[in-house]
């Protein structure tokens, strides 16, 4: 081996550092950030102002209100950012910052046109009797020893300094109200202000009593008040968390939404919706009706609430594949019976041997009509049934007579079927003197889970005397929704079946068939629905819940894993003033890395719109709001509201 010099030994020393810094990341490096100092001034004084509310728009920062010398410092901030400075009273300001160093700002505030500054009891009535004044800052502590009405909107600026007594708002004016600055109310806060929006940063340490204000219109921006919303329809809108927040008894409408927390009590007697449960750490529920989109830390009370992200997403097992048949080569599925009976005559105490058969329509499949076919042993081929054929391209039944042991089938006319010919079905004549006169089944979701119940009566034709049940037997059935090939359910053979597992993506029908001597023929239906010429295959139900939901979309929440879901398999809906009459577009829906059970769903969602109402559905699962044993029946939509 020859022998490296000492010159060569250190450019390889160095080549292998180079090497080694470049695979362990220390060629790259973190943008540098910094840290901004906001100072707000009065422009007619230079003194500070304090309770001043500054934002740092666009950078996921909460907003802060200035300290006692009128300073607030936000820090990780880089590139150019836009600072937002407002306060009641004053016109508020912007201004860019390029944060490539720290960097301190000045921000001066003009007074609004109908400002006053009150530093005294007698100065504040003065105020309040001019209606010129939209506006009053505080310059001094101020004692009532009687409560403080107010009867028009008049903006509220404490800066720092205290109001000692209780503060009543009574007023109809179509306005916004907001009560603003650092430093207290000590007392209750009333506000009976039903046209309008309020928002409050005040610290009240008594009890807000919101009375009565416009629909979705109070925004609590204080922490540690406690709230009592006695008002129906209001929407309650939490940003710093709260002491206590209680619903009164006889209100209605409500929702509360609490973006940042805590809340220490929660406080349902009537009911209410709520957003962002989890910051709640006891929730006390005495009326029915209380639904939480998550779980508050503690529960009690008289009711049990409704807790709608009550699950882990992917936490409730994986729903299997399902593959759907594919129907016979130049074939196609459909037909089916719905009664094979005799039926009265006016001519004749027996009747004649009567089959009513249904099957999807031909415009459904794209075709203009059928011919009904049977056919005949005596030569082995098919021939058209006495021109039976349909009317037109909705119908969807026949109902015949015939006389012996036939086996039917349709001829497709027209479309891209043309020529094209149905499954099969052999019907035997009926030999006893009945027909059936009522059927049907209960219940109504077409999910596995659901129980069922099927019911059958037969009439003898001579007298129209219901005959006893005890001659009919009962079969349950799986069907095929491509082919329509039955498959008898092992044991299923009583009036009620309760869908299983095995079920999922076949339609079930149940058959309450006669003895042959007391009770002719059979009977068929579909279930879950009552008339025959509906067929819904079994799904299996998987709760579901939305979230992170933005003008452009939002994520849908699983319980169970799923392999896939495609646009065309979900409808959404948006209520509200400024809905559209239609569902909305979705535009795509693809997985979230890492999960089977989180999609992301993009969608133009309007503004103003109330709520968003969504179902999903494909050929063997559903998305649900409930499972079967949390309430009467599965709700099949899954509902946001804003």
């Amino acid at each position: 081996m020859k022998k490296l010099n000492r010159r060569s030994l250190f450019f390889v020393t160095l080549v292998v550092v180079v090497l080694l810094t470049g695979c362990l990341g220390g060629g790259s490096s973190t943008p540098k950030t910094y840290k901004l100092t906001v100072t707000v001034l009065g422009d007619d004084t230079g003194m500070p102002l304090e309770g001043v509310l500054v934002e740092v728009a666009g950078k996921g920062l909460a907003a802060k209100e200035t300290n006692a010398n009128g300073q607030v410092t936000f820090t990780g901030l880089s590139g150019t950012v836009e600072v937002a400075v407002r306060s009641v009273g004053f016109i508020a300001q912007g201004q860019s910052v390029l944060m490539n160093k720290d960097q301190s700002i000045t921000v001066r505030l003009t007074a609004a046109i109908g400002t006053v500054v009150v530093g005294d009891k007698e100065a504040l009535e003065e105020a309040l009797d001019d209606p010129d004044v939209r506006n009053m800052i505080l310059a001094k502590d101020i004692v009532f020893s009687t409560p403080l009405t107010i009867i028009r909107p008049v903006n509220l600026n404490l800066n720092g300094h205290e109001i000692t007594g209780d503060v009543e708002y009574q007023f109809e004016d179509e306005q916004s109200l907001e009560l603003a600055g650092t430093g207290q109310i000590t007392g209750n806060l009333s506000i009976t202000a039903p046209n309008a929006s309020v928002t409050n940063h005040v610290h009240v340490s008594g009890t807000i009593s919101i009375v009565d204000v416009a629909s979705d219109t109070w925004s609590e921006y204080a922490q540690n008040n406690r709230l009592v919303v006695g008002g129906s329809n209001i929407r309650l809108h939490i940003y710093s968390g709260a002491r206590t927040i209680e619903i009164a008894e006889d209100t209605w409408g409500i929702r509360v939404n609490i973006h940042q927390g805590p809340v220490s009590d929660f406080i349902a007697n009537s009911s209410v919706q709520i957003v962002g449960g989890d910051k709640i750490a006891h929730a006390n529920v005495n009326a029915p009706g209380v639904v939480f989109d998550l779980s508050p830390q503690e529960i009690d009370g008289d009711y049990d609430p409704t807790i709608i992200q009550s699950f882990v997403p992917g936490s409730g097992g994986t729903i299997p594949l399902f593959t759907s048949s594919i129907a016979p080569v130049n074939t196609f599925g459909g037909l089916h019976v719905q009664r094979n009976h005799r039926w009265p005559s006016y001519s004749s105490t027996t009747g004649h041997p009567e089959v009513d058969m249904y099957f999807l329509t031909p415009e459904s499949l794209g075709g203009d009509g059928y011919v009904l076919q049977y056919f005949d042993s005596a030569d082995s081929t098919w021939k058209a049934y006495e021109d039976v054929q349909t009317s037109t391209a909705a119908s969807n039944n026949f109902s015949i007579a015939f006389w012996e042991t036939t086996t039917f089938r349709l001829l497709m006319v027209g479309g891209p079927l043309d020529g094209y010919t149905s499954n099969e079905i052999k019907v035997e004549t009926s030999p006893v003197n009945t027909y059936f006169g009522e059927w049907g089944m209960t219940a109504v979701s077409s999910y596995v889970g659901e129980t069922f119940t099927g019911n059958a009566t037969a009439k003898r034709i001579s007298d129209g005397v219901v005959v006893d049940a005890g001659y009919l037997t009962y079969q349950w059935y799986r069907v095929d929704p491509i082919t329509f090939e039955m498959e008898e359910i092992l044991g299923a053979n009583a009036t009620q079946y309760t869908t299983q597992d095995d079920d999922m993506g076949f339609a079930i029908l149940f058959r309450a068939t006669g003895d042959g001597e007391n009770i002719g023929g059979f009977v068929q239906v579909w279930a879950p629905n009552s008339w025959g010429e509906v067929i819904k295959p079994m799904l299996i139900p998987n709760k579901a819940f939305i979230s992170d939901v933005t003008s452009g979309g939002f994520t849908l929440n699983l319980h169970k894993n799923v392999p896939g879901l495609t646009t065309d398999q979900l409808e959404l809906w948006a209520y509200g003033d400024s809905a559209p009459n239609e569902p909305l577009e979705i535009l795509s829906v693809e997985f979230l890395p890492g999960s089977k059970a989180k999609f992301a769903v993009e969608v133009e969602i309007p503004a103003g719109v109330d709520s968003l109402w969504l179902t999903a559905q494909t050929d063997h699962w559903g998305i649900v709001s409930n499972y079967r044993d949390e309430g009467p029946f599965i709700r099949e939509e899954v509902k946001y509201q804003f």
